[in-house]
């Protein structure tokens, strides 16, 4: 095409050892070419935390499994919070009566489990600090590490967004359904409205935009009280449903970590610093 959508939103994707290396290396070299002329990738962490969907019902699935397209460098990766949609919640820079705003978990009643991890593509030298800040953590609080060789890839999500509740008509009917599936195309649009204050300005479009994050991230000003909302409670080491919960996973944590990435946004001020 042409002129090509500014933003695009990918809703599903699969375990990255059975993508054959010629769909991994073509979907990373096409998307190399869309971020370049200024398009916006952003893609779902998946609802099975870290084993992935053939584990529910089966633990025998438990295991670190990577997800692909979310180990892609050249995509944003969204994951899924609970707790904002509660009576008197909100987002980041929302009102007094906030309830606690968590990493989304079937363990804590939020039917899916935000999947995150570390992908086997190398990690990209804008998540090296994060990813080593968060490593840190964990070694200080004696916490277990993953097993060997694991953790040296691409983590994801970068982000995370309300995954919990959304409500959804279907045939007349209403339902309250949840996932990344509606966290990430959520975050899509909302780098589409910071498109069209760009434009107005006569800038650019936003296009690649996770070497921001990451310094936005690591600025002082990042986590907390600034562009994004950090997440610092809950796992994803169950499926969704809560069917298997399984030893292998991680915590969330100050600053990025494998669970819900910088955290959620405040928009107000993330759009503002993308401007």
């Amino acid at each position: 095409m042409s002129a090509p959508p500014a933003v695009l939103s990918i809703s599903y994707g699969g375990n990255e050892w059975e993508m054959p290396p010629e769909v991994v290396d073509g979907f990373n070299v096409e998307a190399s070419k869309l971020c370049a002329a200024g398009v916006s990738i952003v893609v779902s962490s998946g609802d099975d935390g870290v084993a992935g969907a053939e584990a529910r019902d089966q633990p025998i699935f438990c295991d670190y499994t990577p997800q692909f397209p979310a180990g892609s460098p050249w995509v944003t990766v969204v994951g899924a919070t609970q707790g904002a949609e509660a009576a008197g919640g909100g987002g980041g820079g929302g009102g007094g009566n906030r309830r606690p705003e968590v990493a989304c978990s079937a363990s804590t009643g939020g039917a899916i489990t935000s999947g995150g991890g570390f992908g086997n593509l190398m990690r990209p030298a804008w998540q090296a600090d994060a990813a080593a800040a968060y490593f840190a953590q964990l070694n200080a609080s004696g916490i277990p590490a993953p097993k060997t060789g694991y953790s040296s890839g691409r983590g994801y999500p970068d982000v995370s967004l309300a995954g919990f509740n959304y409500a959804m008509t279907d045939g007349g009917s209403w339902y309250n359904v949840s996932g990344t599936s509606a966290s990430t195309p959520v975050f899509a649009g909302l780098i589409a409205a910071i498109n069209a204050e760009r434009r107005a300005a006569g800038k650019q479009n936003v296009g690649f935009m996770n070497t921001r994050l990451y310094a936005l991230g690591m600025a002082p000003q990042g986590n907390g009280s600034g562009v994004f909302h950090d997440i610092t409670k809950g796992n994803n080491r169950c499926t969704a449903n809560a069917s298997v919960c399984c030893e292998e996973g991680f915590q969330a944590a100050a600053g990025w970590d494998p669970v819900t990435g910088w955290g959620t946004i405040d928009y107000v001020k993330f759009a503002a610093a993308l401007l």
